[in-house]
Formats: structure tokens, sequence, C-alpha cells
């Protein structure tokens, strides 16, 4: 099940220089952490791997982090680093798979065809010891043909309709518990405490260890003890739309597809006093 979704490293380095193969690193940084990533991978990267940075193709007309860019946004941007939709990407970043799901959501949201994450990451990739390069990299364009798929997006708009028609859709938060039950300060600041009425939480790092997704037992069981319905629709959320890429992909090798990401999550819902919250 999951060589759908993840490739080891012996597997990468095997495949490093085919032709229908492109690396892309995904690093992010947490909102407490002031980490320049583009830099450093500048100065290492996986050989041929080129940066996409998450804030940059990205939605720019609005104060909220990393969301969405428009579809001709991010197709420009991958045509011009050398990707087609019929290219098998491989997302990795330097964190403890922080990011990458959410660069995965969002080229799956856009059409791309073949998608992997390098289980482990960078991390896992020179624990192997194998060999990295420095630099920037380019590769001649490609064009990347867009199959949009808005509906796996989730708005501020649907989820008060939910909430007023009473609709059977699972709110999931992918935030750590404390912030959930409003127990310690939101890091972005103005933001209100709490969670959207309803919502469950199964925060992003119970299904990951040492960079890798847990098996599908073991992240049936946390959805299950958390009190997730697998049999309802999820749409999942968190501080800015970044880690519920996480739960999107657990609940995705889980066979759970009919699933909604709310791009906006907390950014956006606790920074308006005139939406309802649980705390």
């Amino acid at each position: 099940m999951k060589n759908e979704y993840f490739v080891s490293p012996q597997w990468l380095n095997e495949h490093l220089y085919d032709e229908n193969v492109v690396i892309v690193d995904a690093s992010a940084p947490m909102p407490s952490q002031s980490i320049d990533y583009h830099q450093r991978w500048l100065t290492q990267h996986i050989p041929g791997a080129q940066f996409f940075d998450l804030d940059k193709v990205a939605n720019l007309q609005t104060n909220l982090p990393h969301m969405l860019p428009e579809p001709e946004t991010f197709r420009q941007a991958v045509s011009k680093m050398g990707i087609s939709e019929n290219h098998l990407v491989v997302i990795y970043d330097q964190g403890n798979m922080f990011s990458a799901p959410r660069a995965w959501w969002t080229f799956k949201i856009f059409g791309a065809r073949h998608i992997r994450i390098l289980d482990g990451g960078l991390q896992g990739w020179q624990q192997a010891d194998y060999p990295t390069e420095s630099g920037a990299v380019s590769r001649s364009p490609e064009v990347f043909n867009i199959q949009f798929m808005p509906e796996k997006v989730g708005s501020r708009a649907q989820i008060l309709d939910i909430l007023h028609h009473h609709e059977s859709v699972k709110f999931v938060d992918a935030r750590a518990e404390e912030r959930f039950q409003a127990k310690v300060p939101e890091p972005r600041p103005g933001l209100r405490m709490g969670h959207l009425p309803g919502a469950k939480n199964v925060p992003w790092t119970a299904l990951i260890e040492n960079g890798s997704y847990k098996s599908a037992e073991e992240m049936t069981a946390i959805f299950h003890k958390q009190g997730v319905d697998l049999s309802q629709p999820i749409m999942t959320s968190c501080g800015s739309g970044m880690t519920a890429a996480v739960l999107v992909l657990g609940l995705d090798i889980l066979g759970h597809r009919e699933t909604q990401l709310y791009d906006g999550s907390w950014a956006e819902w606790g920074a308006d006093d005139t939406l309802p919250l649980e705390k």
C-alpha cells in the first residue's frame, strides 16, 4: 500500500538520473522557526533536486500564509521547473515530514499523476550515505497540463454551511493538543484560542515516527482513539493549512479519499471574532 505514496532512499538512489524522475525539496519552516530552507537547499540537497517554495508558489493576494495558488500560477512555476503532469515527482523535506505532504497535496490537486514522497526525508538519505550536492539546479522547461480539483479545497463559507445544516462532514484538526484545547496561545499573534465546533483532534505528529508514516493499523487505531468516524467525509485543518495535509495523506493511505483540506485553517478562522469556536 505504501509504495503508492513513498519511495525509499535506496530506490531514489537507483533511479536518480531516470528521465521521468523529478526531485523536489519542499521544506518549509514551522511558524515558530526562522529557518531559511531555500538557503539550506542551496547549501545541500539531493543531486538534481529543485526547491519548491510553498510560500512563493502560493496565493500572494491574501495575508494568509502559503495558501493554494491559482492554477495558472502553479502551472507556470512547475513548467519552468521542467515538470509535466506525467513525470514521477519525488518530494522530500528537510524536517520530520512537516511540509512534504502539503506539496504532495498541492501537486495532486492540480493533476500530477505520479507523486511520491521520499521516506525519511533528507535525513534518511544522508543516513544511508548517499551523495548530496550544492548550488542552483535547473531543468529544461516542460508543459504541465492542469486538472484542478477545487472540490478538495475547503473554505470558511463551506464550514459555516456544514455547521448550519448539520451535515455529516467531520472536522479533524492536526494541531498539537494544547493548542486545540486552548491551553496555550497560538504561535501566530492575534489569533483566538480554540477549535472548530465539533472538531476532533489528531495531532499530525501522532501519525509520524522518525520522518515516516506509521503503519496503516497504527494510524487507524489513532483516528479511532481520537473519536474520528472514518466512514464519514472529513475536512482537515491545522494552523495554516500545512499539516492538515499530513492528515489528508494519512487518510488517503487508509483508503479514505472523501477528504477536503480547509486551506485557511486557524490562521483564517482564529482571526475572525464573528466565527464560532469551541474551547
